[in-house]
């Protein structure tokens, strides 16, 4: 009788504590935790292991959703599905790298100088003009998202002239965007990406003025993989009448590219 005295209390307790909350530095766990780690000057050390690629569940048997290490190794001998160090959380299939806001990358941008002096074409009626506007280039050593922006500005006058105001009344249409020249293979080097697009007509007033500038801002977010890249911000512009067009002559002009790694 007092052997078992003794079991049930045990057991009971050993039920309680199971059921309960885990406190690690605390004596109250919050209700809503399965474990609450309280403390003013240590942290938590996730287990540290050596992924061999995002695909792949080793060193663990198995994928297994919501696990999360801290990964040690570099390893890219898996081109499509490399790991870095860093934090490595896993979905249920693959590993996934947390990325924060200082793995972002500035390629190009990030300053207020003004990127591109005025550039001026004379335009031939009827026959689209296009125009290389700024040319940057790059090597990403991660794949990764890419985004691409930029805030040209235009001013459209008479041919031969860069004062001179239209007077012919006829529609300028104007696009800026981006393309690639050297690209790694699967990524193309003929597509335009990022257009933005715009169409000006002058007043028929022979008292016309000339007018201010007309900012375009092409935009885009590209996933790209590991490679050299060279990259270029394009001007193309048409109309049934002759004028000239000038690009970069604005105060507020911009190029911006920054990379954030995916894995």
């Amino acid at each position: 009788m007092k052997t078992m005295n003794f079991i049930i209390p045990l057991l009971l307790a050993c039920f309680s504590i199971s059921e309960a909350q885990v406190g690690i530095g605390i004596n109250s766990p919050n209700a809503n935790a399965g474990v609450d780690v309280t403390s003013t000057n240590k942290g938590v050390l996730l287990p540290r292991l050596a992924l061999v690629s995002t695909n792949s569940a080793s060193p663990l048997s198995a994928h297994v959703a919501g696990m999360t290490v801290y990964n040690t190794a570099t390893n890219t001998s898996v081109p499509a599905n490399p790991v870095y160090p860093g934090e490595y959380y896993n979905d249920g299939t693959q590993w996934l790298r947390k990325s924060t806001w200082n793995d972002a990358r500035m390629i190009t941008g990030g300053s207020i100088s003004d990127p591109i002096a005025l550039i001026t074409t004379d335009v031939v009626a009827e026959t689209a003009s296009n125009i290389t506007l700024s040319t940057v280039s790059f090597t990403l050593d991660r794949p990764s998202t890419v985004e691409f922006s930029a805030n040209i500005s235009t001013k459209y006058t008479a041919s031969g002239s860069n004062t001179t105001p239209l007077s012919d009344g006829a529609i300028k249409l104007c696009t800026v965007n981006f393309q690639f020249t050297t690209a790694p293979a699967g990524v193309s080097t003929t597509a335009f990406f990022g257009d933005h697009s715009t169409s000006y007509t002058n007043s028929l007033s022979a008292a016309g003025t000339a007018t201010g500038d007309v900012y375009l801002n092409p935009y885009s977010v590209v996933t790209l993989p590991v490679g050299s890249y060279v990259l270029i911000v394009r001007g193309t512009v048409l109309s049934g009448t002759a004028f000239r067009i000038g690009f970069g002559g604005g105060t507020h002009d911009m190029i911006q590219v920054i990379a954030t790694p995916l894995q």
